[in-house]
């Protein structure tokens, strides 16, 4: 039996039809041997599971996910193309048409002119439908305009779900032609399956190849050629207890852990950024998926509830009935589909959903909800998932939580009493107050953690406590202990160092990927010794993480066991920026500043050129290429400034060998401070100076001795207790570390900051 067809997106080269053109669809389906996507890793696609699994196949052939991306034919659009019709918002109009088989979009390209873009792709299928044109240097972009599956009206996206406020303009990232609505980049780990997007950073093009336009059945079951070729070999067998009969090749999702179920969900139903390709479920998710928390204020209100669209795991991930109970989601939705709303396994208007785990609430529901029983406040859905119209779209909050209004008295977040099907009249005052005559004080904790979630995104230290508390409390949801961590490093206070410390040998791997950052964040030396061994953590995310930080607080691994570490961890993280994550510029920034506290000035602004090719008006990248041109620049007067006189003072030359080490040019700047020594000079600057250089290049045992010269001739010198702080850090000696650094301290205070002749 032949092998199912892939997809193939290719580039300009393999284009036989350009996408503007009116003469008709390109063939888009090209033989298995061609998708390098699949190659060798043992797909096969959901055709070849209808084999055996017709009754499954059925089922999930007319469900959402398999509509999650199609190919823009007849049979699958829905949007009104029929009448050429034309849609204007805010003075920019588009006109939407047919021709025989094939559907059409005009639309003003980036020079203003509008042309005729052919629809080669459908995205979504219960609210909105999407159309995606392919471009001849393989972008596939999503065009301006959707049409609304709910009031079968267009949209342009401005107006609908980006709610922008006003028409997009060619110099908006979210403009439909630019990388910000790029499907390639943006939307690609949601909408198809084994996906690779095969950028190409020097030529600006994609080669993207995919396994199915659709969830598939092996992105929840993993690679299926093996289970294949085993049963058509075992069903030869006549014998059904056989060893022959007895397959392990297919993940079963009820054989994992309840997280594990529960992730790959997460794959599609997260708010989050792929890292690395070939996620298969039960594999570790942070290998694969880096996951935005409660630090990321865009998405989330303080206490979980999303702001906008956003994707339901983290607030799932948070509920009681998922910690305390188990609940995953294939305990409310059905895996292969239903002919219910959402996939859902029960009437979500009957109770029966919720009456399977809370059988004693359905007795008397009245007792439970002080509501009547025909009442909203009788829905279990409507005090516990109230749904929201967020970018002209209804999501349901996935936190399965007890109203909490009083969340809305002290920070404005929305709650289910007040909403607008409920009692929109009263205050959230007045909601709060019902709440506690009837249940007791249940929301005092709840509110405590959002306030302090609240204070941390501002950087406010009023927020600690409360954030330490967070992160200690091991009974509550990991992912929220991560968040509260994440933002204690955003406050940057030296107290808390020791709840980070604790926090980096977690048992969560979520919880020590994001006390990583805050160590770097905070940025003292001290938690060197316990985030080192994170440089080879069994996670890809707390790897790359630890040896970042490790980087900015400047750590000289002092055995060759330890440097092979750090520089696996940081080529790891730099191979995606030539691989996954090529096409993103904040991937090629994180590099660009890991080589900054490396001295490696050249690769850093090598790192940020890529990041503007990628965006070319990246706002970080402009700031780091411009610090770094200033500092060049700076460098470079002084060297020409001075180095005529080098030979009559020797502070020039002292001067000059320091701003050397701190260019990075480190052999140079020694050189020359020995040259300073070698005429009898003794200065703790010289000591300390080439000290720096040693300790930068990874000699730890000459720059000690250098250091103790200087304190020899200088014995409150800050910068020499500094550079022995770090070396003994390195070491793991918390002890020499921590009297150096507080001195080091004690005698910056004191020194304040001195200029080199001065102290020469």
């Amino acid at each position: 039996m032949p092998l199912p067809p892939r997809y193939y997106i290719p580039t300009l080269f393999a284009l036989l039809v350009i996408a503007c053109s009116v003469e008709g669809p390109e063939q888009t389906v090209r033989p298995e041997e061609d998708s390098r996507a699949i190659a060798g890793e043992g797909y096969l696609g959901a055709e070849s599971c209808k084999e055996c699994h017709q009754e499954e196949y059925d089922l999930w052939s007319h469900s959402a996910h398999a509509r999650a991306m199609t190919e823009a034919t007849p049979e699958f659009v829905r949007g009104d193309f029929v009448t050429d019709t034309t849609h204007t918002y805010d003075g920019v109009s588009y006109t939407m048409f047919r021709r025989d088989e094939s559907f059409y979009i005009r639309a003003p390209t980036r020079g203003g002119s509008p042309e005729d873009f052919l629809v080669h792709y459908t995205l979504g299928a219960r609210q909105h439908e999407t159309y995606l044109t392919r471009l001849p240097d393989g972008r596939v972009q999503v065009l301006p305009v959707y049409w609304d599956l709910i009031e079968n009206r267009w949209y342009d996206a401005a107006e609908g779900t980006l709610e922008f406020g006003r028409a997009l303009t060619p110099d908006d990232w979210l403009f439909w032609a630019n990388q910000g609505r790029t499907w390639n980049d943006r939307c690609f780990d949601c909408h198809a399956s084994q996906m690779r997007k095969n950028y190409d950073l020097k030529t600006d093009t994609y080669d993207t190849v995919v396994g199915d336009l659709s969830i598939n059945c092996e992105t929840c079951h993993g690679p299926g050629e093996t289970h294949t070729v085993f049963w058509r070999q075992a069903l030869t067998d006549p014998n059904p207890d056989s060893e022959a009969r007895k397959d392990a090749s297919l993940i079963r999702a009820t054989s994992l852990s309840p997280a594990k179920q529960v992730e790959i969900c997460a794959q599609c139903h997260a708010t989050k950024t792929p890292i690395r390709n070939g996620y298969k479920p039960g594999d570790h998710f942070l290998d694969y998926f880096e996951i935005n928390l409660l630090d990321d204020a865009d998405s989330f209100w303080p206490d979980g509830l999303v702001k906008k669209l956003a994707y339901p795991y983290l607030q799932f991930a948070g509920s009681q009935c998922f910690q305390k109970a188990d609940l995953t989601c294939t305990g409310c939705h059905a895996n292969h589909g239903s002919d219910m709303p959402v996939e859902l396994t029960a009437d979500p208007g009957s109770g029966a959903l919720c009456a399977r785990c809370h059988p004693n609430v359905m007795v008397d529901v009245k007792a439970h909800t002080f509501h009547k029983l025909t009442s909203k406040g009788s829905d279990c859905k409507a005090c516990h998932m109230p749904g929201m119209f967020l970018n002209y779209l209804t999501v349901t909050d996935h936190r399965l939580a007890a109203p909490v209004p009083e969340v809305t008295v002290r920070l404005g977040i929305p709650n289910s009493c007040n909403q607008a099907e409920c009692h929109s009249g009263e205050s959230a005052e007045w909601a709060s107050e019902k709440a506690a005559d009837w249940w007791g004080d249940y929301q005092t904790d709840r509110v405590d953690r959002a306030q302090a979630i609240a204070w941390g995104r501002k950087r406010d230290p009023r927020g600690l406590p409360g954030l330490i508390k967070i992160v200690k409390d091991g009974e509550l949801d990991p992912l929220l202990r991560a968040g509260a961590v994440t933002l204690i490093g955003k406050i940057g206070e030296e107290s808390a160092l020791p709840t980070v410390i604790t926090a980096l040998s977690d048992t969560n791997q979520v919880v020590r990927s994001r006390a990583a950052l805050a160590s770097g964040a905070i940025g003292h030396p001290q938690v060197i010794p316990a985030l080192k061994p994170l440089a080879g953590d069994s996670v890809y995310s707390v790897r790359i993480r630890a040896a970042f930080s490790l980087i900015q607080l400047e750590y000289v691994p002092p055995t060759e066991s330890e440097k092979s570490v750090l520089r696996h961890a940081m080529s790891e993280h730099e191979a995606t920026s030539f691989g996954i994550l090529a096409d993103s510029p904040k991937t090629h920034v994180n590099i660009g500043q890991a080589h900054e506290g490396l001295l490696q000035f050249k690769a850093a602004e090598g790192s940020y050129r890529r990041a503007l090719r990628v965006k070319r008006l990246d706002t970080k990248a402009l700031q780091r290429v411009e610090l770094l041109e200033v500092s060049k620049s700076k460098y470079t007067k002084l060297r020409d400034m001075v180095t005529p006189h080098l030979d009559k003072d020797l502070r020039l030359k002292v001067a000059l060998g320091i701003a050397k080490i701190h260019q990075g040019l480190i052999t140079e700047g020694i050189n020359l401070l020995r040259e300073v020594k070698a005429q009898g000079i003794d200065s703790e600057l010289v000591e300390t100076g080439m000290a720096d250089g040693f300790r930068r290049a990874g000699d730890l045992v000459t720059a000690e001795r250098h250091y103790n010269q200087a304190l020899e001739i200088f014995d409150k010198h800050a910068n020499a207790h500094r550079g022995l702080a770090i070396v003994a850090y390195s070491r793991g000696d918390v002890n020499q570390g921590n009297a150096h650094w507080d001195l080091f301290k004690e005698y910056e205070r004191a020194a304040g900051d001195p200029d080199i002749p001065g102290l020469f």
